[in-house]
């Protein structure tokens, strides 16, 4: 039987290296590390193995 993995994926590359920035105005955003695409963070996006980093 496969096992499959839940990770969060970027919406237009399917990467999973993505981080969770800090928006003035939208408050927590993820953002895909490869091609740079963000969006609103989902309480599914924040986990302990995302990098968390403060944009200002």
């Amino acid at each position: 039987m496969s096992t499959y993995f839940d990770f969060p994926t970027c919406f237009v590359c399917r990467s999973i290296e993505l981080e969770i920035v800090s928006n003035d105005d939208y408050g927590p955003m993820t953002l895909c590390g490869e091609c740079g695409y963000s969006w609103i963070a989902t309480f599914e996006d924040i986990s302990p193995n995302i990098i968390k980093n403060i944009a200002s």
